[in-house]
């Protein structure tokens, strides 16, 4: 018997979950302050009146509104440098975000600085001046309106930083939320391609941790529970937006996605996500779902040219979560489950990576930049500058 693994495991924020959820934002907000900074969208949740109604809410639980920031596309460090500032000379006391993964990253990010003083590039990894943060955050109170990211449960912000063309994370335990409140009712009616592209990143999400080299017994069980709801769920949300249980399922394998990448970390298609959407215009998760299959396949490969058993079990294991295996044996479920991805993506219409002008001349600078990010860390396999350039030119069509 093989001895037992050792690991950490750390318990989230607390966790709301149901719908009409949303109708505890005030009281729980009080708790930490009194003088809320809103982070939100600037579509379609204004229009429906979710954000006035917020904002009522929180005034009747005597939070008042010290000031709101509007957040389109995907969050850089400017962005999140101006929202410091404003919400610091407006008093804010305590930092909600309602909104999707740019959203909370963004008043993650926010509530570090107010914590923390400076700007984004002192505390950004990678690419930043990778100081330490040593006090903790403003309370942040995180509501996702999209089944995604999982940034309702993760300790880091992934922010843009437009001088160097890459994406990379302000990373701290105190940067988690202080509550969840995830209110599946927020994502009904959501448009079709942002549902799938939210939904495959957090797919990627419980598929990358679980396949890991710091993979833990604590996280297997969510990202294979995770993975049973989300697979089948995805699709039925995708065609009817109004699916309430696939949206619920969604949401909460969302939520534990970011619980297992927290412990886990991710493999070659975060690695690859990064560089990818802060060169060119790839949304998160078109840029894990292009790259997934391939990374997958790439990986089994390696990991049976290395007679790496229990990296090829735990794909079956992926594989059987997804129901694309049954009791065939694990070599065979394995390469199952990255052809069940490559039909989720087709399905759900994931282009190439081509459409959105990445080009195989870009793949050399891409794949070393990749190679720096945390995410390569804890992919199961080594992989060669040749077989990741092969993923990449794969899902660049």
């Amino acid at each position: 018997m093989s001895a037992a693994p050792r690991f950490e495991f750390a318990t989230g924020p607390l966790a709301v979950f149901g719908e009409g959820a949303i109708g505890r934002l005030g009281e729980l907000a009080a708790r930490y302050g009194r003088r809320a900074w809103l982070v939100t969208g600037t579509g379609a949740l204004e229009r429906s009146g979710v954000v006035a109604a917020a904002i009522a809410n929180l005034e009747s639980a005597g939070v008042a509104l010290a000031g709101r920031q509007k957040v389109a596309g995907e969050p850089d460090t400017a962005i999140v440098d101006a929202g410091a500032r404003e919400a610091r000379g407006a008093g804010s006391d305590v930092v909600v975000g309602l909104g999707g993964g740019s959203v909370l990253d963004t008043a993650k990010a926010v509530a570090c600085l107010l914590g923390n003083g400076g700007e984004a590039l002192d505390y950004l990894e990678v690419v930043g001046r990778g100081k330490p943060v040593t006090k903790p955050s403003a309370p942040f109170v995180a509501v996702p309106t999209t089944a995604g990211t999982g940034s309702e449960a993760t300790r880091n912000a992934v922010l843009a930083d437009a001088a160097s063309g890459t994406k990379a994370s302000i990373r701290h335990e105190s940067l988690l939320p202080r509550v969840a409140l995830l209110d599946p009712a927020l994502t009904h009616g959501l448009p079709p391609g942002i549902t799938a592209r939210s939904g495959l990143d957090a797919i990627v999400q419980l598929i990358e941790p679980y396949v890991s080299k710091r993979a833990n017994p604590m996280v297997d069980a969510l990202a294979l529970e995770g993975l049973r709801r989300a697979a089948p769920a995805l699709p039925r949300a995708y065609a009817d937006g109004d699916d309430a249980e696939a949206r619920a399922d969604l949401l909460l394998a969302a939520y534990w996605s970011g619980i297992a990448l927290a412990h886990c970390g991710l493999g070659v298609a975060h690695a690859f996500a990064g560089p990818l959407g802060g060169s060119f215009p790839v949304p998160h998760g078109l840029a894990c779902a292009a790259t997934i299959p391939f990374a997958m396949e790439a990986n089994l490969h390696a990991a049976r040219r290395a007679g790496d058993a229990e990296t090829v079990r735990r794909y079956a294991d992926v594989a059987r979560a997804m129901g694309a295996a049954g009791e065939e044996a694990d070599d065979e479920a394995a390469d199952a489950g990255a052809e069940r991805m490559r039909e989720l993506c087709e399905l759900l219409n994931v282009p190439k990576l081509s459409v959105f002008g990445v080009t195989r001349e870009a793949t050399a600078d891409l794949v070393a930049r990749a190679r720096k990010t945390s995410s390569m860390k804890a992919n199961p396999a080594d992989l060669s500058d040749e077989e990741l350039a092969g993923v990449l030119e794969a899902a660049i069509g």
